[in-house]
Parts: structure tokens; sequence; C-alpha cells
């Protein structure tokens, strides 16, 4: 009979690693020390959320959320580069620094030249995301022998620029990121 397998240790984190309550999206706070005590057992940390202090058990604080980061890897999926961030403003680019160096420490570390900078003269670079969701509606009859349901589509285009637009159909929303998107391979 084999063994069972091992559930995967949790991961840990380090004074002044940022964390995020677990279910609470949002509520997100520094790890201001480790608590280690054994009568009770107990594994935690004290967290600091700005104006209260919190002690947290480990299974309670996750990894906040990298929002600019995930957008920074879809550009980097396109075959955009690291250097196509100078479309972003200053806030931004320095949020996108904190979060690169957050998740990749050691190599920050180690080659400090591989966190996201821009680069000189390189024009901003724009690439629309298009998320479609759906809104459903409910028609009763007259009499009420029977309910439809109707189904109404949207497309929401999104830009780091601040283009920030809804299509009524995907024909719409691909004409309007075509006509918005930097080509690829150009200098423009």
């Amino acid at each position: 009979m084999p063994k069972p397998a091992r559930t995967p240790k949790p991961k840990t984190y380090e004074p002044g690693d940022r964390v995020q309550l677990r279910r609470a999206y949002g509520v997100i706070g520094r790890v201001v020390a480790v608590i280690r005590r054994s009568k009770p057992a107990f594994f935690g940390y004290l967290v600091d959320f700005g104006d209260h202090q919190r002690e947290l058990a480990g299974t309670d604080v996750v990894e906040p959320p990298r929002l600019l980061l995930e957008e920074y890897r879809k550009w980097q999926e396109d075959l955009l580069g690291w250097e196509y961030v100078a479309l972003l403003d200053d806030a931004r680019l320095a949020q996108l620094r904190m979060e690169w160096t957050e998740v990749y420490k050691q190599l920050a570390r180690l080659r400090p030249d591989m966190i996201p900078h821009r680069r000189e003269g390189v024009q901003p670079v724009h690439r629309v995301t298009i998320t479609k969701t759906t809104q459903r509606n409910k028609n009763y009859s007259s009499n009420g022998a029977f309910i439809r349901e109707i189904d109404r589509h949207f497309w929401w285009l999104k830009c780091p620029c601040g283009l920030h637009e809804v299509a009524e159909s995907s024909k719409e929303a691909r004409r309007r990121k075509d006509e918005h998107d930097t080509p690829l391979g150009s200098d423009t």
C-alpha cells in the first residue's frame, strides 16, 4: 500500500512581506513578526494593517493580488518585452517594480538590471485587453405561464493608457482593439 501524499508545506512569510487576509479581498497588511508558540501550539503572524495590528494564524494569510505584475506577464506573452513599461505613469511603474521585487527577491538582488524600468526613447505601447461579461434578465409573461431568460453580453475594453470602453458585440470589440493597439514589431 503506497503512502498517502503529503500535504504541501504552506508558504511562510518574513517580517516586511505584504500579505492579504484570506477571504477578504483587498485587506492587505505587512508582517511585523512571526509567532511560534508551543503551549498551545500556534504558528502565525503579527500583521500591521496601518491603523491596527492583529495576530493571525498562518493559514489565515495568503499572497496579495499583484494585478500589474499579471498585466506585465501578458505583455511578455505578446512578445512586447520588458522595455515597453514606458506606457506606465510613475506611480504605476513604482507599483510594478515593487510587485516584481516581491515575487523575484533573489533575482532582484542578483540582477537589478532585470527589474522593470523605462528605457530612454521608447514610445508607449497600447495593448487592449477584452473581457466578456454577461447580464442575465428574466422576462415574465403577462399571465405568468412562462419565464424567458435573456443573456445580454458586453465586451469591456481596457488599456493601461486609460482607455475604458464597452462594446455591444465581439466584432466591434475586436475592431476597436485593432484600431487602438500598437502593431507588434513596429517602432511606434
